[in-house]
This record gives C-alpha cells, sequence and structure tokens, in this order.
C-alpha cells in the first residue's frame, strides 16, 4: 500500500484542523493492469509541491450533511406539492363550478316561473294557441325588462373589472330566464373558466398552470350545465388545448389529461344530483330504410352549411348595425340589450317559439313528446329565418348567452322542414318521375341529423366534442 501511495504521488499528513496536499507536476504513465508504470515511479517522486488547507471542525461537518438532508427532504416536499397541486386544483374547479352551474340553472328557472307566471311549462309553443289579448304583456315586455336588467349590469361591470365575472353570469341568467333567444352552454363554460383563473390565482396554487386549469374548468362548464363529461374532455381539449401551441410545449398530457377527465366527472356528478339525470329532450324514433337515400343526407349536410353561413353572416351584420347606430346616434352601447330584448319580445308576438324554454321547444319541431302538436313546413321555414336573425341580435345587442341552444332548434327545424318536403315530393311523384319506390325515413330522422350538424353553427372545429355533446343530451 505504501508503494501504491508513493506511485500515485500522494502523500498525506493530517495535523489538527489541517491537512498537506501534495500537487504533482508530472502526469503518471498507467499500464493496462490500471497500476502505474514501474519507469514513473522515480521521475513522478522527484516533482511535488506543497499546499496547507484547513479542516474544517467534525461537528460542522455533520452540521452541513444535516443542512443538506433537510434541503433535499424540503426540495423533495416541494415538488411532490408541484406534481399534486394539478390534481387537487382540478378536482377544485370541477367541484365548484358543479355548484355554480347548479346555482345558475336554478336562477334561470326561478327567473322564468316568476316572470312567465301562469304560463305552462311546455315550451313556448303554447303562446301560439292562448288569446293573444292574454299574453302580449307577456311577451313584450318580460324580454324587454330582461335586457333593461342586463344593461345595468354592463354598467356595473364596465365600472368594476374585479366582479365582471359574477356579473356576467348574472346577466345571463337573466337574459335565459325572460326568454331571449340564446343559450346556457356559453355562460356555463365562462363559469367554468372564470372559476379556473380565480383558483390559478391564489398563492396555494401558483405552481399549477393556467392552460391545463383552463381545460378543466371548460370541461367542468360544459359537464355541469349538461351532465355530459365525455363531452366536456373531448370539447376542452378540442377547443382549449389543441388551439394553444404558446403553452403546450411544457405540457404533460398524461397529467393535463387526468385534470380535464377529473374535473369534468365531479362537475357531472354535482350536476346530477343538483339538477337530476332527465335527458335534456327527447330523441325520436327514427330507422334507415335504404341506402338509396344516402344522397338525401348528403344534400342535407350542404344545406346545414348554407344555413350556418346565413347565421354568421347574419351575426356579422348585426355587430355593424348597432356599430352604426352608436356612431349615428350616440347611444351607449350598454343600452342596446333594452333594444334587442324590446325587438325579441315583438317578435315573439308572431313567433313564440324563438323565445328561450330550455329545449322544450326541441321537442316541439321534433314532435317527440305526447303532447307536441307538429308544426307545418311553411311555419318551420319562417321559424329558421326568424331564429337566424333574433339569435344575431340578442348576440349583436350585447345580451349574454351561448350559440348551441339555437343552434340546436335552427337545426332542428331545417331538417324537419327538409324531411318533409322529401315526404311530400314522394308522396306527389309524377309517372315521369316517380319516386313513389324510394323509401324514405320520417322527417324525425333527418331533423334528428341535422340537429346533430348544429356543430357547424358554431363556425368553431370541436367535431367529436359537440357530436358526444349531442348524444349525452338526448341520451
Amino acid at each position: 500500500m505504501g508503494g501504491l501511495g508513493c506511485a500515485v504521488g500522494i502523500g498525506v499528513r493530517v495535523e489538527p484542523n489541517s491537512w498537506h496536499y501534495h500537487h504533482h507536476l508530472k502526469a503518471i504513465t498507467v499500464t493496462r493492469s490500471g497500476f502505474p508504470s514501474s519507469s514513473s515511479y522515480s521521475s513522478y517522486s522527484n516533482f511535488t509541491t506543497t499546499r496547507r488547507f484547513r479542516v474544517p471542525p467534525h461537528n460542522n461537518s455533520q452540521n452541513r450533511e444535516g443542512d443538506v438532508e433537510e434541503g433535499v427532504s424540503s426540495s423533495s416536499s416541494s415538488s411532490e406539492w408541484i406534481r399534486n397541486s394539478g390534481i387537487i386544483s382540478s378536482c377544485l374547479v370541477g367541484l365548484l363550478t358543479g355548484v355554480a352551474v347548479v346555482l345558475f340553472n336554478n336562477v334561470v328557472h326561478e327567473i322564468r316561473d316568476l316572470l312567465w307566471d301562469g304560463i305552462p311549462d311546455r315550451g313556448a309553443s303554447w303562446l301560439r294557441e292562448a288569446p293573444i289579448q292574454e299574453t302580449w304583456k307577456s311577451v313584450i315586455l318580460v324580454p324587454a325588462f330582461g335586457g333593461l336588467l342586463v344593461s345595468l349590469l354592463n354598467l356595473l361591470s364596465n365600472s368594476n373589472s374585479n366582479s365582471r365575472p359574477f356579473l356576467k353570469a348574472i346577466a345571463a341568467s337573466i337574459t335565459l330566464g325572460t326568454g331571449n333567444s340564446l343559450g346556457p352552454e356559453g355562460p356555463s363554460v365562462d363559469i367554468g373558466n372564470s372559476i379556473a383563473r380565480w383558483i390559478a390565482s391564489t398563492p396555494l396554487f401558483t405552481s399549477a398552470k393556467l392552460l391545463p386549469l383552463r381545460a378543466a374548468g371548460s370541461a367542468a362548464g360544459l359537464s355541469a350545465g349538461f351532465n355530459a363529461a365525455v363531452a366536456g374532455c373531448f370539447f376542452a381539449v378540442e377547443s382549449v388545448l389543441w388551439p394553444s401551441d404558446s403553452d403546450s410545449s411544457n405540457l404533460s398530457l398524461t397529467n393535463t389529461t387526468s385534470t380535464v377527465i377529473l374535473s369534468a366527472v365531479i362537475a357531472s356528478v354535482i350536476s346530477e344530483i343538483g339538477l337530476g339525470s332527465e335527458p335534456a329532450f327527447q330523441v325520436p324514433d327514427y330507422d334507415f330504410r335504404s341506402p338509396a337515400e344516402l344522397p338525401l343526407y348528403l344534400l342535407l349536410g350542404i344545406l346545414c352549411g348554407l344555413v350556418s353561413l346565413t347565421l354568421s353572416w347574419s351575426t356579422s351584420y348585426m355587430f355593424t348595425l348597432f356599430d352604426n347606430l352608436h356612431k349615428a346616434t350616440g347611444m351607449p352601447k350598454a343600452s342596446f340589450p333594452i333594444l334587442g330584448g324590446l325587438s325579441v319580445g315583438l317578435i315573439a308576438l308572431l313567433y313564440p317559439e324563438i323565445l328561450y324554454w330550455g329545449f322544450e321547444n326541441v321537442d316541439i319541431l321534433l314532435e317527440s313528446r305526447p303532447f307536441v302538436k307538429g308544426l307545418s313546413t311553411d311555419l318551420l321555414l319562417q321559424l329558421i329565418a326568424v331564429k337566424i336573425v333574433t339569435t344575431s341580435l340578442c348576440r349583436a345587442s350585447g345580451l349574454v348567452g351561448g350559440y348551441y341552444a339555437p343552434s340546436l332548434f335552427i337545426g332542428g327545424a331545417t331538417g324537419m322542414a327538409y324531411g318533409k318536403l322529401i315526404a311530400y315530393a314522394v308522396a306527389h311523384s309524377n309517372p315521369v318521375i316517380n319516386l313513389s319506390v324510394l323509401e324514405v325515413a320520417s322527417p324525425q330522422a333527418y331533423g334528428l341529423v341535422c340537429t346533430a350538424l348544429s356543430y357547424l353553427f358554431f363556425g368553431i372545429s370541436c367535431f367529436l366534442g359537440i357530436i358526444m355533446f349531442f348524444f349525452s343530451l338526448g341520451r
């Protein structure tokens, strides 16, 4: 061992609180066996210099080791919290969003029951059968009153940005409760997003990334609003995660997916407890008669695309119209919801089906409930045009709500009108163009297909989410 110590050129002499280190100036030739060659022993031992270093006290070394162990333990626990904070925060988002959406829906129903007192809960089409002298005041004044309240809330929201999400949810519940032509899915998603942003801003969850929480909030909002957890997950992935390229590079797909699923499931459970599990509308009986009618469905898809473009153009035109009105008259934009609500009320005198009444109006179109009386083809075509105008008018005027419920209505009316026209053409074909041999499905089948295609009216590419959403609504 002494020879080996000399060979490697290190001599150590330990003194109290000090040690000597002999630093050698020439390299050692090492043999294949790993030991220095004999020729290097003599030459290597002559070139050494001595440097003196202080040896830290033995107790300080122990303290330093304890500090290192404590730091490692603290770092480990911190990393563990960072990993778990995403899961905990997503569960909290799902829980709070579920409770908030249940409250939102209950407020909408309470407002409707209060302001539309005495009108049966059978869809707005009942107003068509009632004497107009008994209902005209409610039909005109209730949507206008809703617009007035939304205008006041818009003024408060402009002056107090901190309470804007809460005021927007209240404005949405008033918009829908008073029957204006929008839907609840947009406010439900906004509620989830607002809760996700609030949780991400709290000091306890600052380590959680905002984008996964936003996706979890969107999934929770849609799941709680319509008890559709699977649809909420697909919707969040397609509408929030995929379009966001800036933050997606640092995300873990496993962790992000788990946060979205947990949030959606928890919100859906809370929704089912608070709102029940009854489907939003009844799916009518339908069948597929013959492959020969597949081209008819192709034409129906083209027709739905054209109707979606019409809705998009109408909305753009209404925004331009209100902007020009603001520039020409100087009217504050916060007062435009009053005009929107009043316009909806006046139009509803002739077409009460355009009023928001949950999804009962979709049942009226699809003729899927026992008490429903079918609407004529002429009336269905008129309702398509009127619903497009009123939905665009409500959106551009500043009333708060979503597009999907109106889109279901427009899609259902389009498909039913198309199906009834096809049935009429087949039944009344002449000998020259004999279509009686063609077996076609009932108009409800075309109405249901076009209702499922209502995702086109969004103008967004969340195909899977909307399709799953549709089947969750009518399960």
